[in-house]
């Protein structure tokens, strides 16, 4: 049957989302009780002109469970546990979007680093890193005089 409407892919696109969020809602209670993910925690990275500044989301850890260890390029975070918690028995699994267990990631640093003086602090479940630039990775300010066309033909003139 030919629709009296004219095509929208907005519309058709929104009723697609409906029809995935329905089915995915009617299977939410379906999913397996022991289906748990390795935890990847959630990793910020900003540059400034001398370092690397790293944030990283790991709460419910202490201090203690979270190492950093470093290479002229690389950056290694091993952590953990995110342990599950304490759920009476005979309870069902409605819904899991937390992850579990320990953690490890490896990041290939875009620039090279002073390995020997990166320093971590842990705040409210945010590791923050701070990495050192190598002198080399450093910004350095240059000041350049800029010429303008018209200047230079004032100069010729005289």
């Amino acid at each position: 049957m030919a629709s009296l409407l004219p095509f929208d892919p907005f519309r058709e696109l929104d009723r697609i989302r409906r029809e995935m969020d329905s089915f995915f809602d009617r299977s939410l209670i379906n999913l397996p009780e022991e289906r748990i993910e390795i935890s990847t925690p959630k990793v910020d990275v900003f540059k400034t002109d001398d370092k690397l500044l790293m944030y990283v989301e790991t709460p419910g850890l202490h201090s203690d469970d979270v190492e950093v260890t470093t290479t002229e390029d690389t950056l290694t975070i091993k952590g953990g546990d995110f342990k599950l918690p304490e759920v009476p028995d005979g309870s069902k699994v409605l819904m899991r979007e937390r992850r579990y267990g320990n953690f490890s990631r490896t990041f290939k640093l875009p620039v090279s680093i002073k390995p020997e003086e990166v320093k971590a602090s842990y705040k409210n479940g945010i590791l923050e890193i701070s990495i050192p630039l190598s002198e080399e990775h450093k910004t350095h300010n240059v000041e350049i005089t800029v010429e303008d066309d018209d200047d230079k033909k004032r100069t010729n003139r005289q």
